[in-house]
This record gives structure tokens, sequence and C-alpha cells, in this order.
């Protein structure tokens, strides 16, 4: 954005000027200094009336940072309206959103409490969320699918056993390092003597078995993976 844009006064407020005082005011003798330019670019959004979340967003800092910017600017150029320039859009459309609903209480017939108290543990939900769903449901109002609540059910499921393949690929990538280093040394032993080692042959078949077997590792390992998941059917 341009640096320099007309104020509420009646002489130009230069904001690229204004930034470098912001920028020395707000820097700690611990902290890096932050960027003029970034620091130009959102008072001048300020001014024009972006909200600081917006502003945070297209600047690359955070929301609280650019009120410390514009806080700061206040006070070193009374030209300069931290408030902003225009009503602020987010604050009117809190404002519009509606109240919370009133509690809807009822008392279920005999039996039912117990039926979705099973249902919502084997969903892995809350009680309130299950009775929240059947009656978004009912009256034809989006709520989460059978899908998703299988996808949260099995993430919650396959926790121990996804630990346990993460560290049998962990080992699996540990043998592939050992392996690797030991082609190294044959390699440099024979850069530097200029002659194969007596035992290559027994340390290229060993290397080979060492590899087969990490091979047949990493198969268990994706077929453990498939079946965890259903396999492709699913």
């Amino acid at each position: 954005m341009d640096g320099t844009e007309e104020s509420a006064g009646d002489s130009p407020l230069d904001y690229a000027v204004l930034a470098a005082d912001v920028a020395a005011a707000v820097t700690g003798p611990r902290g890096p200094a932050p960027s003029q330019i970034r620091v130009a670019d959102a008072l001048a959004r300020r001014a024009a009336g972006q909200t600081y979340e917006a502003i945070a967003e297209a600047v690359g800092v955070s929301a609280k940072r650019v009120a410390s910017w514009c806080r700061a600017a206040q006070r070193l150029d009374r030209r300069f309206d931290a408030r902003g320039a225009k009503p602020r859009k987010v604050r009117a459309g809190a404002a519009a959103k509606p109240g919370p609903e009133k509690i809807i209480g009822f008392r279920p017939r005999p039996g039912t409490r117990a039926v979705l108290e099973r249902r919502a543990e084997v969903e892995g939900r809350s009680l309130t969320d299950l009775v929240q769903t059947a009656v978004d449901a009912y009256v034809q109002r989006k709520s989460a699918g059978v899908e998703v609540l299988v996808r949260r059910q099995l993430r919650k499921g396959l926790k121990p056993e996804l630990r346990a393949v993460a560290d049998a690929v962990g080992a699996q990538e540990m043998e592939l390092s050992r392996q690797g280093n030991n082609l190294n040394q044959l390699v440099r032993f024979a850069n530097k003597y200029a002659q194969l080692p007596v035992a290559i042959t027994e340390e290229l078949a060993a290397t080979r078995r060492e590899l087969e077997s990490n091979r047949a590792a990493l198969e268990r390992l994706r077929a453990a993976v498939e079946n965890l998941v259903g396999g492709e059917d699913q």
C-alpha cells in the first residue's frame, strides 16, 4: 500500500515515517525490531477501517502485535486513530448473532436414557451430542453423519495400534541406516586402498540378507496397516 495517505486532519500523515517511530518505540532491548514496511502497511490498513484480525492475516503477524503498533502510533501522532476510520464489520456481525437458545427439558420414557448412554459410549460421543444430532436429523438440519462418527471412533481406537506401527517403522529405519553405514565403510576402504576388502563377499552377502529381512518386515507392516484400516474394499 502507498506509504502516504490523507488523514482526518489538514496535513498528510506519512505512514512510512510514523512506522519508523513505531518500530523504535515497540522494540525492546532483547527483541528484534519489526519490519517498517509491515508496520506502515498495518497502520494504513487500520486507518482504512480493517480489523486487527484482518490486518494480522494480511501482514503476517499476530493481531495482538498489530494492536500494539496501532496504539503506539496513536500515542506518537494524534492524527492517527487506532480505533480506525470505519465501523468494525466483525463487531457488527457479532452483535447480530443470535443469543443462546433456551434449554429444552423433557423426561424420557423408562429405559430410553440407558439406550442413549450405550449408543453414545459405542460412538464415543457425549449424551448431549447424541441427542442434539437426533433432534437435528428430525428437523432436517445438517449434523455429523454416520461416516464422520465412524472416523472419530476409528481414530480413537487405532491410536495404540498406530503407535506400535510407528515404533516398528522407526526400528526398520535404524536398521537401514546401519546397513548404509556398512556399505559406506566398504566404499571408503576400496577408495583408500584401491582394492577390495578380503571379506567383501561375506559382507555383501550379509548386507543382502539384512536388506531382504528389512523388506519382509516392511511388507508385514504394510499388511498390518491395511488390516487396521479395513483393506482396499473399505
